[in-house]
């Protein structure tokens, strides 16, 4: 069966979720994976669906519209072939720091430059107890290739880090 790549993003509000799988469902779409977010009142949304191949082109012509109904900027397209997954071992990755510009980005091309793959990443800036400053903390599920010496990615975050001023803990899933 073909499989859909959906996307989707507006104002937030109750029922969006069941109203747009409710749509996937009454077209015989099966929903393989999701990744759903509120972020500051604002919907955000990936889904992997599966469905008939007799309901695939419509679905992708009809969706676009019916979430303009629903208040999203919707699109659709073919998922294609998977993409070879990376081989190696899986850690998690947090940091905690004061908010400052650049965090996300220069954790990201420090992996990058090792051939570590980030699977998932949550960032979020919130107010830290007490102090209320902004507080800026970031999660990642991550692949490191077996080739990736664990100690000398280590030593790399956390000189990274300690350039940051934020913490770093790296420990395996």
């Amino acid at each position: 069966m073909p499989q859909l790549l959906i996307t989707a993003s507006g104002p937030d509000r109750p029922g969006i979720v069941g109203e747009l799988t409710g749509l996937l469902h009454q077209a015989g779409g099966n929903l393989l994976d999701s990744r759903m977010v509120n972020l500051r009142g604002q919907f955000a949304i990936m889904i992997l669906v599966e469905v008939p191949e007799s309901a695939s082109r419509d679905l992708a012509d009809r969706l676009p519209r019916d979430g303009e109904r629903m208040g999203l900027t919707l699109s659709v397209r073919p998922a294609g072939a998977p993409a070879t997954a990376v081989e190696g071992m899986r850690y998690r990755l947090k940091t905690y720091s004061l908010d400052q510009p650049g965090i996300v980005a220069r954790l990201s091309k420090l992996l990058q430059d090792r051939g570590v793959n980030i699977e998932e990443l949550v960032a979020r800036q919130e107010s830290a107890p007490f102090a209320g400053d902004p507080l800026f903390t970031t999660e990642m599920r991550l692949t490191v290739p077996k080739s990736i010496p664990l100690r000398q990615l280590r030593a790399d975050l956390e000189a990274l880090c300690t350039q940051m001023n934020c913490d770093v803990d790296l420990d395996p899933v």
